[in-house]
């Protein structure tokens, strides 16, 4: 704990005698449901070819985090480090360190991670190693985990709402073997016309075999190549999934539904049509309009998600935010040249539910983001119930 405090102190004197080159504040005024104020500053300066990064977030005049960053390359090493506080506790809550380097025609990665006890899931430590190469048109990936995965992890500050995600998610104390993933894509099958495709194996320590995963992606349907399938069968030892997505792409519109198939004592008794979602595109417009039919395990995730159609149990283990409660959303998304060089978007999301007023409307989400000079933007988002406004924020961003 000392030498990482002391670490952060020669950080913070950095500041004064390197000196910084650019920065950015971002300030995000939250006036209901109930008044709040989020400052972030990040100051960025470079020092023997590295790339310092400090950032500081406030919420309501209490220091929430203290981040410490630096990336570059060092001889054949490509670096990439983040230190995290908890200023408010003077606690230490987070490191990571990221090294990345080529030989012989492979690419290598390896992360190593460290949770404080301060954090919910801490005190945990771990490392993992990433190998992947290249053999004509397909992709051979290995990831070693060593008490880390590599899949990310969200660091939450309970009081405030705020939250920090980082790469490497350490799981267990020690350097042990504890994992093993193997991953193949652009795999062609032997056969004329068949699809490329992508297979994962996953195998712990604990367990052994986890589960085995074959996906496709965009696949043309041989007699309507308007009709593009992706899908992905998972099986572990308990469970079974399978999931089909068709496009049916005609120009200006898209057309997707969501079939998942039902599985009992493996044999497959049926095919549900789980969510159906139409995107048409006209120059800068989007018009989307979800309808989610299987709501027991389907269901649309948040705007800070990309309200996109989620099935629920996947979304929970990636920590993904949705909305169990609607199932019909209608969307209307513009965008447009704003002022230097930069675009401005405004985005309008009406949900529907079974408690909902006329036509089952239960929320209305509006967000509109407008550069107004160099280096200067604003943002605003409100959200609307039948009962009235519930939730007004602002967000101001400077760049220099």
């Amino acid at each position: 704990m000392e030498r990482r405090i002391a670490l952060a102190a020669g950080a913070i004197l950095g500041i004064f005698f390197l000196g910084w080159g650019s920065g950015s504040l971002e300030m995000e005024l939250e006036l209901l449901p109930s008044p709040a104020l989020d400052t972030s500053i990040t100051f960025r300066g470079e020092a023997a070819g590295l790339s310092l990064t400090s950032t500081s977030v406030v919420h309501w005049g209490t220091w929430v985090w203290q981040e410490f960053a630096v990336a570059g390359d060092i001889s054949f090493l490509n670096v990439r480090a983040s230190l995290l506080f908890g200023p408010s506790t003077i606690d230490f809550l987070y490191d990571e360190v990221i090294l990345e380097w080529t030989l012989a025609g492979l690419w290598f990665s390896f992360h190593a991670a460290q949770l404080s006890g301060a954090v919910l899931g801490g005190p945990a430590s771990g490392a993992a190693l990433k190998v992947r190469a290249t053999f004509g048109e397909v992709g051979l990936e290995g990831v070693t985990e060593f008490g880390a995965t590599v899949e990310g992890i969200e660091i939450f500050h309970t009081a405030s709402g705020l939250s920090r995600r980082y790469t490497t998610d350490p799981r267990s104390p020690g350097n042990g073997f504890t994992a093993q993933r193997l991953s193949l894509s652009g795999l062609p099958l032997p056969c004329p016309g068949c699809p490329e495709v992508a297979l994962e194996l996953y195998i712990t320590k604990a367990s052994g075999f986890e589960y085995v995963e074959v996906s496709v992606d965009d696949y043309p349907v041989w007699c309507c190549p308007e009709i593009l399938v992706d899908g992905t069968v998972k099986v572990g030892l308990q469970t079974k999934s399978v999931t089909i997505t068709p496009a049916v792409e005609v120009s200006p519109a898209c057309l997707l539904p969501y079939f998942e198939l039902r599985w009992e004592e493996n044999a497959l008794t049926g095919v549900d049509l789980a969510a159906l979602e139409l995107v048409c595109v006209l120059g800068d417009t989007v018009f989307r309009s979800v309808t989610v039919l299987k709501r027991c395990c389907w269901a649309f995730s948040t705007p800070e998600h990309g309200s996109r159609v989620v099935r629920c149990f996947e979304a929970d283990a990636e920590g993904i935010e949705y909305y169990p409660q609607y199932w019909e959303l209608v969307s209307l998304e513009l965008t447009g040249p704003g002022c230097c060089g930069g675009s401005w978007r405004a985005v309008f999301n009406s949900y529907f539910g079974e408690g909902g007023s006329l036509f089952g409307w239960d929320m209305g989400y509006l967000e509109i983001a407008v550069p107004i000079s160099p280096g200067i933007s604003i943002a605003g988002v409100m959200v609307a119930k039948p009962s009235g406004i519930e939730a007004i924020s602002v967000r101001i961003g400077v760049s220099w």
